[in-house]
């Protein structure tokens, strides 16, 4: 019996890895919304009073909005793609973990069935030793 009353549940496991998956593809959509947001904010500029100091002209600042969104966008996609990496291989490692302990159980029932519920070991007695003579004639040669 575990402790705390704590039972072995593979559920568990799988619906860990599920969430891990969820989450990985949470932070690749909050990394890309942070970048549009982020890559916008920077290709406003030129539409702010603070573009009067800039080299690019107001005339563009709608242009720069959608570059730097779209620029925002991929930036942010990179990021949260690396990052949901790791979320994903920590999922990909709780399954392999819990196939290996299926494929142990299996093999271990699978063995248990083959050998029988009370297979007892068995002592084996050893062969009386038997003096083994040459024979009287060589033998005889295929090309003979």
């Amino acid at each position: 019996m575990a402790a705390y009353g704590a039972e072995y549940d593979p559920s568990i496991i799988e619906l860990a890895a599920a969430r891990l998956y969820s989450k990985a593809d949470a932070v690749v959509m909050g990394s890309i919304a942070t970048g549009i947001v982020v890559g916008s904010s920077f290709g406003a500029i030129p539409l702010t009073s603070l573009g009067a100091s800039w080299p690019v002209p107001s005339s563009f600042g709608f242009a720069t909005l959608i570059l730097g969104a779209i620029l925002g966008a991929v930036i942010g996609y990179t990021i949260g793609d690396a990052r949901a990496f790791g979320y994903r291989l920590q999922a990909q490692s709780a399954l392999c973990q819990l196939q290996i302990e299926r494929n142990t159980s299996a093999a271990t029932q699978a063995a248990l069935i083959r050998t029988g519920p009370a297979a007892a070991p068995q002592t084996v007695a050893p062969a009386p030793l038997q003096s083994v003579e040459p024979p009287l004639s060589p033998p005889l040669s295929a090309s003979g």
